[in-house]
């Protein structure tokens, strides 16, 4: 079956985030451009976020709100786990229902978008037929300035169907929105910005350039395959660009990951992208490439 052109999937996990779904779901039911479906999953909350969402959900039959138990997956697997499950089951439920959408959207609970949010990106993507992922400016409240820089957000993105399908689907992995942008990378594809396209992360994050922030990359980092030398470099170089402070944190995630031997990704094409990822130092821009991995 062909795709129905502009239609998506959309899904949203969420875990004891019952005060952020009203405001998720006014946002999703205000966009011009509706998700044919929309999976929102409850990943084993502990409050009453599951009876919230199957109140908000009944009065719109394109909403389908499902729950799993809570996984012992490590803190950096979760999120990958969480949103893949999601996607397999809105695909079935999209299979059941004969829809055929071209396109794949991820929204995190804690964040709101425009009303136009999801049609800009589709008009974007539909008009770059190089672009296989897309995100809008999304702002964090209460962020600085780095996190209102615009690029590619995981908490808000549009993939296409086709380009999931090409690399086997929504990976439930660490950093699964890194280990896309890879994947889209190598090729020849691209994720676009479409700067009209807005959105607010509504919790203040864990701030990424700070020691906690930058040591959960480091583990990140080790487990998609980094080599040794190569985390000692970006060390450096985020040392230079945030403080040696956060620069510690990012070599004491690292260590934290060959430690406790945490399982490596087994995607090779993941692992040899960071493998020798020092070679990129050769380059001038190695500052500039560090701050802007900082705000992904």
């Amino acid at each position: 079956m062909e795709p129905a052109k502009g239609s998506y999937l959309l899904v949203t996990p969420f875990k004891d985030e019952s005060s952020m779904l009203e405001g998720l779901f006014a946002s999703v039911i205000s966009q011009r451009l509706r998700p044919m479906l929309w999976m929102v999953m409850d990943d084993g909350s502990k409050d009453d976020g599951f009876e919230k969402a199957k109140a908000l959900a009944k009065e719109h039959g394109w909403i389908s709100v499902i729950t799993r138990s809570e996984m012992e997956n490590p803190h950096w697997l979760r999120y990958g786990s969480a949103v893949s499950y999601a996607v397999a089951e809105a695909v079935k439920s999209a299979t059941m229902i004969v829809l055929a959408p071209a396109y794949l959207a991820v929204l995190d609970a804690d964040t709101t978008v425009d009303p136009s949010y999801f049609e800009r990106l589709v008009q974007a993507v539909e008009s770059d037929p190089k672009a296989a992922i897309a995100s809008g400016m999304i702002t964090t409240e209460g962020g600085g300035e780095l996190e209102k820089k615009p690029s590619p957000r995981g908490c808000a993105r549009l993939y296409r169907r086709d380009f999931l399908d090409e690399v086997g689907g929504f990976p439930s992995t660490a950093a699964p929105d890194t280990v896309l942008e890879i994947k889209a990378l190598n090729r020849g594809l691209k994720f676009i910005v479409v700067n009209e396209a807005t959105g607010l992360h509504r919790r203040k994050s864990s701030q990424i350039t700070g020691n906690a922030g930058l040591r959960s990359r480091g583990v990140i980092r080790y487990v998609l395959g980094m080599d040794f030398i190569s985390a000692i470099m970006w060390a450096i170089v985020y040392a230079r660009a945030v403080g040696c402070r956060a620069s510690m944190g990012f070599f004491a995630g690292y260590i934290e990951g060959v430690r406790r031997k945490y399982p490596k990704i087994q995607d090779s094409e993941v692992r040899e992208f960071y493998s020798g990822s020092w070679r990129r130092f050769v380059s001038k821009s190695a500052t500039r490439t560090a701050i802007q991995d900082l705000v992904k």
